[in-house]
């Protein structure tokens, strides 16, 4: 085992810093190539994000392309949808893992 950034013990193969939250949130992918993708949020942090597809219809935005994501809270929260830019990190029959791309 080894140690991350806050001192925690993380398994060699876990290469993720931040937890993930499991939580479903609305995700509307604005992809160049192929205009407006609909996912839903599987597996939430402060970095990145997996994007599962709604139905295995949905295009899914190559390896490597920058995206803007639309996020939707569930009406009760009351609170405006939220964007951000991402990069499309890794690419699954399920759907994509996005890492977002933070101004410093």
């Amino acid at each position: 085992m080894t140690a991350d950034h806050d001192g925690a013990r993380v398994k060699p193969s876990d290469r993720r810093l931040d937890q993930r939250l499991t939580t479903r949130l609305e995700a509307v992918v604005e992809d160049a190539a192929h205009g407006s993708l609909v996912f839903t949020t599987s597996g939430f942090s402060r970095t990145g994000a997996f994007l599962r597809r709604r139905d295995n219809g949905t295009l899914l935005p190559p390896i490597g392309s920058v995206i803007q994501i639309t996020f939707r809270w569930p009406l009760e929260t009351h609170m405006p949808p939220v964007k951000v830019e991402a990069k499309v990190v890794r690419q699954t029959g399920d759907g994509i893992g996005v890492r977002f791309e933070l101004a410093a």
